[in-house]
């Protein structure tokens, strides 16, 4: 299916963002060891970063289904180009105290909280809903490559470069992403008119679209599954360093060759997923993901051989993709456009406190029992969801009938 320029736009901003993204989780850590060497003070950043998402979520979701999201995406965009335009500055003046990275990663992660739900927002209203599976599995593919081929490297040698290129750079890769976004020429204004009442109060929004999300049974599932599975992910990811290095011997540069080698998975999820969802369906591809993924980590707590454990990673990050293309696009499909910011950031909302609650979960199982066996823990998690998903098949079958139909009859 041909998707329109507005999409091509998307698309190009997202990839130009997420370059930037790559860039920034290498080059401003390495920043920080130069002013540091506290790991306590370091770790910070991950907290000040993931603290300001966590509380700034849910009312930028209500900002999504106020503005304009074409300009909330494209100023979003400049001012993070702005904020590391100023870092440049601070880090050639040799000014740029751990304060100020906090700073810098406080106002980074609510930023990004605003420029990705409006890009999540806009692509519904860019790309028909029988496009949503490519267009997602195109922009999962690419943000893939980018995070984990492409920035990261690239971050690192900046930084050894100048300690300030990596800024600099990631300062034009956010314009670019601002230009792609301030150049759609679709509309994606929401008004209060189109969601049939007067503005109310950002607390009776979010409560809105919390009891909208509670009693839709398809966006109810999905909500509940985010949680699950983001418990399921960081439980083992949050120690995986650790894991490589006890248990299967690698040094730094052998564990970024394993996590390099996961990544080929996730361009073959991002490639069998609409083509797998043709086949099968939107509930059962999911359910399949949800298997897979637990049966990837189950093998994972079986075994210490390299090469089974390289494969089994790179099948769960394959199910990953899967699973997050599906879930995007079932979310994007069953939500009025009205209340598409408020709906992914209950989901993202969801998603944050699973991390969360994840990390803290590795962590303490990790130190009680061993490496292992917390992966059959996580799969375990995953072997939950998809229970649950199994349960709802029904219900998402009726909802996939349903959706397609009244699809084709606004075509005709």
């Amino acid at each position: 299916m041909y998707l329109r320029a507005d999409y091509r736009r998307i698309w190009f901003g997202n990839a130009s963002a997420n370059l930037a993204d790559g860039i920034t989780f290498i080059a401003l850590p390495l920043l920080a060891t130069t002013v540091t060497e506290n790991p306590i003070a370091i770790a910070g950043l991950a907290f000040a970063y993931s603290f300001s998402r966590i509380f700034s979520v849910l009312g930028v979701g209500v900002l999504v289904d106020r503005v304009d999201r074409r300009r909330l995406a494209y100023l979003a965009n400049f001012s993070r180009a702005g904020m590391f335009v100023v870092l440049t500055g601070l880090v050639l003046l040799d000014a740029a105290p751990i304060a100020t990275l906090y700073l810098v990663y406080a106002v980074m992660g609510v930023i990004e909280t605003m420029a990705d739900g409006a890009a999540r927002a806009l692509l519904p209203q860019a790309v028909p809903p029988d496009g949503l599976d490519k267009a997602n599995s195109q922009i999962a593919g690419t943000q893939l490559v980018i995070d984990e081929f492409i920035g990261p490297p690239l971050g690192g040698l900046l930084f050894a470069m100048a300690a300030f290129a990596p800024s600099a750079l990631n300062a034009i890769a956010f314009a670019a992403a601002g230009l792609a976004f301030w150049r759609l020429r679709g509309d994606y204004i929401i008004t209060p008119t189109e969601m049939g009442k007067p503005r109310a109060s950002v607390r009776a929004d979010i409560r809105e679209g919390a009891v909208w999300a509670m009693r839709h049974r398809i966006v109810r599932l999905l909500i509940a599954l985010s949680g699950i599975t983001c418990v399921a992910y960081m439980i083992p990811f949050s120690y995986l360093v650790l894991y490589a290095q006890e248990e299967l011997g690698l040094d730094g540069t052998g564990y970024g060759l394993l996590l390099a080698f996961s990544a080929l998975g996730g361009l073959a999820g991002s490639f069998v997923a609409p083509r797998l969802r043709k086949r099968i369906g939107y509930g059962w591809s999911m359910f399949a993901a949800l298997i897979t993924g637990a049966a990837s980590f189950a093998v994972i707590s079986l075994t210490t051989n390299l090469v089974v454990v390289a494969i089994a990673l790179a099948v769960y990050i394959a199910h990953a993709v899967v699973w997050g293309i599906m879930a995007t696009t079932v979310r994007q499909r069953a939500t009025p456009n009205a209340m598409m910011g408020r709906i992914g950031s209950l989901d993202g909302f969801m998603g944050l406190i699973g991390l969360a609650l994840g990390a803290v979960m590795g962590g303490l199982l990790a130190s009680g029992l061993g490496y292992r066996t917390p992966f059959a823990i996580a799969g375990a998690f995953f072997a939950a969801g998809a229970v649950l998903c199994f349960i709802s098949i029904r219900s998402l079958r009726e909802w996939e009938d349903n959706n397609v139909h009244a699809a084709m009859s606004d075509v005709n």
